[in-house]
């Protein structure tokens, strides 16, 4: 009879902590928790929330060709004007194409040398030799700079380019210079994270 006993109270023992840990694992199921490990959840999650909340990169930011801001162009490309004619190309830094995108597209060995030593000085050689050309004075006016016809993607070239651009040449900036409208032809405008910026002026 005792030996019964105890077998039953073993039984019952049993059968009652089963019964615990299926329910226990029933609320987990319940409550949402994942059956993947901690850091498979950490790594997902990190993963969704960066690409959401994250800034585009350069190249995706480039996809699409830049949109012709009148507002942003025009305060640009009347800086344009004021450092050609002033000859003081620093004036215009904010339209050159900047070095950062220079080293993001430029397929070369050193494209930073190659921008320091041939790109900007280039421009810098522009903006003077437009001044005399044009004999620009700092009386001229702005009038506007527009946006060229044809706007390109030019593609990804060995020894040129490291990825796609657009570009687009023959834009102009105009303006008014003793009682006379003028304008300058821009050679290529290249596209930088959503803006135009000069990349040969002449």
């Amino acid at each position: 009879m005792k030996s019964f006993v105890t077998r039953t109270a073993f039984i019952a023992a049993i059968l009652t902590f089963s019964g615990c840990g299926g329910n226990k694992g029933t609320a987990s199921i319940d409550a949402g928790k994942s059956s993947l490990p901690d850091a498979a959840i950490t790594v997902a999650d990190a993963g969704t929330d960066a690409g959401d909340a994250g800034p585009p990169d350069a190249a995706s930011a480039d996809e699409e060709a830049p949109t012709a801001d009148p507002t942003d162009l025009n305060l640009r490309g009347r800086h344009l004007l004021e450092a050609i004619a002033k000859g003081e190309p620093k004036l215009a830094a904010d339209i050159v194409y900047p070095r950062e995108a220079y080293l993001a597209t430029r397929d070369h060995a050193d494209p930073g040398k190659l921008w320091d030593k041939k790109f900007y000085p280039a421009f810098e050689k522009d903006i003077r030799t437009l001044r005399k050309r044009m004999k620009l004075t700092e009386q001229a006016q702005f009038v506007s700079f527009e946006i060229g016809p044809s706007v390109v993607q030019a593609p990804a070239k060995k020894h040129d380019l490291k990825r796609p651009i657009w570009r687009v040449r023959h834009s102009k900036l105009t303006f008014n210079l003793n009682g006379k409208t003028q304008r300058i032809e821009i050679a290529d405008l290249t596209g930088w994270r959503g803006s135009w910026y000069v990349s040969k002026l002449r």
